[in-house]
């Protein structure tokens, strides 16, 4: 038994369908070639018919001097019968049946051999032969004498019936026979059993039997095959999706084909491709999560530590001195600053990662952010002496966007420029082709420091960033992201670092605005 079931269906299915078809094309080749046999017959008949009529009509005096009875003479009967191979009757215009008495004699004697043979003759009669043509005449049935007087009127015909005296079905053809003058003197009477037809067409049945049982021998073997490799890739397809359920999402099918199937498996490819891309991103969540945990307990810790250690001394009596207890009291209020900032921080990105958290943007002008974010860190530079410059290639860059938010984030980049400075150096804020950018002429960022810039915590540790959170590029980047820009950063050890901040396009203002403005 096969074990593709869908296989053993389709094969089913498919044997079916021939079934029926070679049903169907065998019921209507038999009704087609019969009739086209028959016809064929009839045709066929019908041109012998006319042929023997034109020969009795052109010689009928030949007759008469060669055969003595002329058309009635049982001989000249005899030779149409030969030359035909049909049984040939000729009905003359005295309403004289003449047929070959030979023919008619072996074939009453082959049915009484045959009747005997069944055990039959003792309850049937046999009809008697004819002894004259008249007698012969008056004993056809009424309508084939009907149709005989129809063609003494000039008229063919055809019949189809059963001839008690011929023992079976014949196919009876009519055709008038003309003398000079144009009057029918005789109607020539053409028989062909049909039982012959039949057998003809039985024939022509038999060979179409044999040739349609081969062709759906041949058709389900095809079918098998065509079944197989029909669902080969199904089952290629079920058993990668399980293992895409055991997690296995390395897991392709790789199937190539201009078909549902074919567009199955490519979904099926990208379903996996996607999850092993979500699997991959949820592994980094994860190691991001056990990272965000590591590092906000150690930022915690130390605070607190010191806030704590503060604390007991102060209670316990160890320290004392007026002027010992007030540094204590400023470490722990430096400590507590920073826990602050820390959480307002934790607070900030967590409200800007989170989509649903709206921010409040309106049209402003890029550039009065640039110059107002420029003069308030030119305060926290002063105690390093820097230079701060602003260049802007323009004085109007329209955008939407939150003015707190654009401005809190030019202030974390200035000030970490501020706090990696050297004394007496420079940083430049620069705006030109829609690109913004940052520059400071400090430590720079270890090529292996470059690509965790921006992530959560990542810091790197030197003696000017003690102080810092690690937060603070983490929460300019999701304030970039919501206001459509992109963040790139570009570093030399020694020599400086660029943030550069791809801008959205600006933008368009209606005249009206332009003229008020």
């Amino acid at each position: 038994m096969m074990k593709n079931k869908i296989a053993l269906k389709l094969t089913l299915y498919f044997t079916a369908v021939l079934l029926v078809f070679a049903l169907i094309i065998g019921g209507v080749f038999y009704e087609f070639f019969r009739q086209h046999t028959i016809d064929l017959k009839k045709r066929e008949m019908r041109v012998q018919a006319q042929k023997i009529a034109e020969v009795i009509s052109d010689n009928m005096g030949f007759l008469e001097q060669r055969y003595g009875a002329g058309i009635s003479s049982s001989r000249f009967i005899n030779y149409l019968d030969n030359i035909t191979q049909e049984i040939v009757w000729v009905v003359d215009s005295e309403r004289g049946l003449n047929i070959n008495k030979e023919r008619m004699e072996r074939q009453m004697q082959a049915r009484r051999q045959k009747m005997h043979g069944h055990g039959r003759h003792g309850g049937m009669q046999m009809p008697a032969p004819p002894q004259n043509p008249k007698e012969a005449y008056d004993k056809l049935p009424p309508h084939i004498r009907e149709k005989v007087e129809q063609g003494f009127a000039g008229q063919r015909f055809n019949v189809e019936e059963y001839n008690d005296w011929l023992d079976g079905i014949m196919l009876t053809v009519g055709e008038p026979v003309y003398d000079k003058t144009g009057a029918v003197k005789a109607v020539v009477l053409l028989h062909s059993p049909v039982q012959g037809l039949h057998d003809a067409i039985w024939a022509g049945l038999r060979i179409l039997f044999l040739s349609v049982l081969a062709a759906l021998a041949l058709g389900v073997v095809l079918s098998v095959i065509l079944s197989w490799r029909f669902t080969r890739p199904m089952k290629l397809m079920r058993n990668n999706a399980e293992r895409l359920a055991e997690r296995d999402y390395e897991v392709r099918n790789d199937i190539v084909q201009k078909d549902e199937i074919g567009e199955l498996a490519r979904t099926l490819d990208i379903l996996a491709q996607r999850l092993q891309l979500a699997d991959e991103e949820s592994q980094k969540l994860e190691k991001l999560r056990r990272d965000f945990i590591a590092n906000i307990s150690h930022e915690l810790r130390t605070p607190v530590t010191v806030i704590r250690g503060s604390l007991e001394a102060l209670r316990d009596g160890v320290v004392t001195d007026k002027a010992e207890v007030e540094e204590f009291h400023e470490q722990m209020y430096n400590e507590s600053i920073f826990l602050q900032r820390l959480i307002n921080d934790l607070l900030d990105l967590s409200r800007l990662q989170n989509t649903d958290f709206p921010i409040e943007k309106a049209p402003l002008n890029l550039c009065d952010v640039i110059q107002d974010a420029a003069r308030g860190s030119r305060q926290l530079g002063k105690e390093k002496n820097l230079q701060i410059t602003s260049r802007l290639d323009t004085d109007l860059y329209m955008l939407n966007g939150d003015y707190g938010r654009l401005r809190q984030m030019l202030m974390i980049f200035l000030h970490n420029s501020i706090k990696f400075s050297p004394e007496g150096g420079g940083i430049e804020l620069r705006l030109a082709g829609g690109k913004l950018q940052i520059i400071d002429y400090g430590c720079g960022i270890k090529p292996e420091d470059v690509p965790h810039a921006f992530d959560r915590f990542y810091k790197a540790r030197n003696e000017q960033n003690k102080s810092g959170s690690g937060l603070g590029l983490a929460i300019a980047k999701q304030i970039a992201l919501r206001h459509d820009m992109q963040l790139e950063l570009s570093s030399e050890l020694g020599a400086g670092t660029t943030i550069t901040v791809l801008l959205p396009p600006q933008l368009k203002m209606k005249e009206n605005d332009n003229e008020e403005a």
